[in-house]
Formats: structure tokens, sequence, C-alpha cells
């Protein structure tokens, strides 16, 4: 039941990505310019999805480190799966403009996104199941 709700939790996470995107272009991307946007818009939905998964592991506390292992490759398998399903073969992009914001010699942070998917709810795990 556990994998379950945070199968549905990650639509969740899939809004704040959209909320975040649409600020990033509707406010300050005309402002600082496209890459400082994107670090900025990168760095405030870690921020987000930390908070909003802080929260959800409060009300659906993970049972084990080995669950959250599974959640956390579930929730990466569907982020990289949405990500390379809406560019490439409902927007057509080619591959180079889906990777793109996956280098960090350009200075583009976005591969801290899927990172945060897969180990966030391990590093959330510890900190609960450790408690005295």
């Amino acid at each position: 039941m556990t994998l379950l709700k945070y199968f549905l939790g990650w639509f969740g996470m899939m809004g704040l990505a959209v909320l975040n995107g649409g600020l990033r272009d509707s406010l300050y991307q005309p402002v600082i310019g496209e890459l400082a946007a994107h670090q900025v818009s990168t760095l405030c939905l870690l921020f987000l999805l930390g908070v909003y998964l802080g929260w959800l592991t409060r009300i659906w506390p993970l049972g084990s480190l080995r669950t959250a292992w599974m959640v956390g490759g579930m929730w990466l398998a569907m982020t990289l799966a949405f990500e390379i399903g809406l560019g490439r073969f409902l927007l057509g992009y080619p591959w180079s403009r889906i990777s793109h914001d996956y280098n960090l010699l350009a200075g583009r942070i976005w591969i801290l996104v899927p990172v945060l998917t897969l180990v966030g709810p391990v590093l959330f795990a510890r900190r609960t199941l450790h408690r005295p």
C-alpha cells in the first residue's frame, strides 16, 4: 500500500515542478536570463520537493530503508519517463535538447532533481527510522 501512496504522491511533485517552471518563465527569467533562471528555479524546486517529501514521510511513514529505496527508484523512473516522454515523443525535441539541462559543465544543475527523487525518500526515512 505504501508504494501506491507514493506513486500517487509523485503527481504532487510534478504539480510543484510545473508551478515552479511557470513562475520561472513568467516572473524572473525575462529579468535574469535563461541560465540564471534555470539555476534559481532548480534550487527553488529542490527546496519545494524537500518540504513536500518531509510532509509525505510524516503522513505516510516509510517503514524501512528498502521501501524508501523502492520509492526513490520508482520516482526516478517516473520522472525520467515523464521528461523523455514529454520532450521526445510529445513535443518532438531532439535528444540534445532533452539532455541539455543535465550538462553540469555548462552550469546546468537540473540533474540534482532526479538525484533528489532517488535519494530523498532514503534521507527522510533515515531521519524518521532512527528517532528514539
